[in-house]
C-alpha cells in the first residue's frame, strides 16, 4: 500500500481496489497492484488491435476508432476509453494509447469522454516520459499515474465539464459529423429551451459557438482523411467522396469551407 495525493476533484471516483479516505485530507491509500500503466504507444492510422486490458487513447490529431461496426469521433479536446477484450481500429489520425492492467473502470463499450481542461493529456505526457525512463522505481511512478487516469476517467464520464444541453448538443454533433442529412438547427430546436440560450450557453461552456464546433470538427475530419493516405478505407478518394465522409452534400461547398479554414482547397493540401 501507498499514499497518493489527488485533487479533491476525483476525490470520489474509483482509484484502486482499496481505497480508504482521511477525512478531509488529500492523503488516500491505495493499492499499487491496480491500474498500473503496462505500455504506452504511439498508433497512426490503420493500425488495428484487440485490447487485452483497459486502453485509454488520447488523439494527437482528430481521430475516428472503429469497432464493432461502430466509428467514434475523438476530438483533440477529448479521450476514448476501450474496454478489454474489444477489436478495434485507427481509422484515421494518431493517438497515443496508453494501457492499464487490473484497471477498475465502470465502461462496457468504447466511451469517448471530454478532456476540457487537458488533465489527461496530462498524465498521458507524464507516462509517456516515465515509460521510456530508465528509473529503477518508475512502476511505482506508473501505477499512481495509472490511479490518476483511471479516477479522471471516470469522473469526467459524468460529463461534469458541461451542462446537460451542452453534453446534448456536443454528442449529437459528434455524432453526426458524416451524416449529410444532419441538421444542428433542428437538434437545437427539439430542445425546450430558447435557441438563443443554447446557443450562448454552448460557447460559454465550450468556447466556441454550436456551428463553429461542428465546423471545426468536419474540417478536422477532412484533414485527417487527406493525411490517411493508403493506410485505411479512405484510400484513393475524390475530394467529392471525403466531402460525403464529413457531412458535406455539395463538394465545392465543401472546398470553399476547406480553403477558409486552411488556407489551401483539399487538393493543394493532399499534395503539400
Amino acid at each position: 500500500m501507498r499514499f497518493l495525493y489527488v485533487s479533491n476533484q476525483i476525490k470520489n471516483s474509483v482509484l484502486c481496489n482499496a481505497v480508504f479516505y482521511l477525512h478531509n485530507s488529500d492523503i488516500i491509500w491505495y493499492n499499487t497492484d491496480m491500474n498500473t500503466i503496462t505500455s504506452v504507444i504511439s498508433a497512426e492510422s490503420g493500425t488495428k488491435r484487440v485490447s487485452k486490458s483497459f486502453e485509454i487513447a488520447l488523439p494527437e490529431t482528430y481521430a475516428q476508432i472503429s469497432a464493432a461496426d461502430k466509428t467514434f469521433s475523438v476530438p483533440t479536446d477529448g479521450f476514448a476509453v476501450i474496454p478489454p477484450l474489444t477489436a478495434y481500429c485507427i481509422e484515421c489520425g494518431k493517438a497515443v494509447i496508453i494501457t492499464v492492467e487490473k484497471a477498475l473502470l465502470p465502461f462496457k463499450e468504447i466511451t469517448v469522454i471530454p478532456d476540457a481542461r487537458g488533465e489527461i493529456a496530462k498524465i498521458a505526457e507524464q507516462a509517456q516520459f516515465y515509460a521510456k525512463s530508465q528509473l529503477s522505481k518508475k512502476e511505482l511512478i506508473l501505477s499512481s499515474l495509472g490511479g490518476l487516469l483511471a479516477g479522471f476517467a471516470t469522473a469526467f464520464a459524468e460529463d461534469v465539464e458541461y451542462s446537460p444541453v451542452t453534453r446534448t448538443v456536443r454528442a449529437e454533433i459528434l455524432n453526426n459529423l458524416s451524416n449529410v442529412t444532419f441538421s444542428l438547427e433542428a437538434t437545437i430546436k427539439k430542445l425546450p429551451l430558447n435557441y438563443d440560450y443554447v446557443r450562448k450557453l454552448f460557447q460559454k461552456e465550450v468556447g466556441v459557438t454550436p456551428r463553429e464546433f461542428l465546423t471545426r470538427e468536419r474540417m478536422q475530419l477532412a484533414e485527417c482523411l487527406i493525411k490517411s493516405g493508403i493506410s485505411n478505407q479512405y484510400s484513393g478518394y475524390t475530394v467529392s467522396q471525403i466531402a460525403e465522409a464529413c457531412g458535406f452534400s455539395e463538394p465545392l461547398y465543401f472546398s470553399r469551407v476547406f480553403k477558409k479554414y486552411y488556407g489551401v482547397s483539399p487538393t493543394e493540401y493532399e499534395n503539400k
